[in-house]
């Protein structure tokens, strides 16, 4: 059987902030009912329902180590009809107000990418595929290939990466790459675009497919004018 980890910054129907949360709602429990091992794992925001929470599970907590930071990291689960989601939880990062647009996305985003590539092993489950989705989780293939892949099961891993709003990058000051990534500087050229550190960019560089939403938006975005 295939095993597909889904990783995203939001779904429903735990959160959702626009389509990129239907999709992640809709997509793993369609590909559970073709037969496909399709898992979920997302932040564990603070706006998440109490209701909703009632019917997680906890499976154990790790630490992740990110540039000079350790950070606690508690894994959660529940299943909703076929489909596995997991929850990482630090209400630091993840117990705020607003989902996104915080100053410090950059390295609530790289926790959370770093936590989906420390816990496959803690709830044992290494995917043949990672499907990672928006800038949210766009350093996954990245730190993947630069740093994870010498790991027992992660050789094997393959990446896809789908672009669901291109307006939105992941940009970054360039000072950040060692201090809130804890990438080493030839690492940069994965990510550095323009004049910034684009995140996108990196996982259009490293992943194994790049997809869009539609055949549609996969048109509109080779303009210049869209992308």
């Amino acid at each position: 059987m295939k095993k597909v980890l889904f990783a995203v910054g939001e779904a429903a129907p735990f959160i959702k902030v626009g389509g990129l949360g239907d999709v992640a709602g809709a997509l793993p429990e369609a590909l559970c009912n073709k037969g496909v091992d399709c898992r979920v794992i997302l932040p564990l925001y603070g706006q998440i329902p109490d209701e909703m929470r009632r019917n997680m599970t906890y499976i154990t907590h790790i630490y992740i180590h990110n540039a000079w930071r350790e950070q606690y990291c508690g894994i959660f689960s529940c299943k909703i009809k076929n489909t596995t989601y997991y929850f990482v939880d630090n209400e630091y990062y993840f117990k705020r107000y607003g989902v996104y647009g915080e100053c410090d996305d950059a390295e609530r985003f790289a926790f959370f990418s770093r936590a989906v590539l420390e816990v496959l092993p803690v709830i044992d489950f290494l995917p043949d595929i990672l499907h990672c989705n928006d800038w949210h989780t766009a350093l996954i293939p990245v730190l993947l290939d630069s740093e994870f892949r010498w790991r027992d099961g992660y050789g094997g891993i393959k990446t896809v990466f789908t672009i669901h709003n291109i307006e939105f990058q992941g940009k970054f000051d360039p000072y950040i790459l060692g201090n809130v990534f804890g990438m080493s500087e030839d690492k940069k050229p994965l990510l550095f675009y323009g004049d910034c550190l684009n995140l996108m960019k990196g996982a259009i560089e490293c992943a194994n497919a790049v997809t869009t939403v539609s055949e549609s938006y996969a048109g509109e975005i080779l303009n210049p004018y869209f992308s």
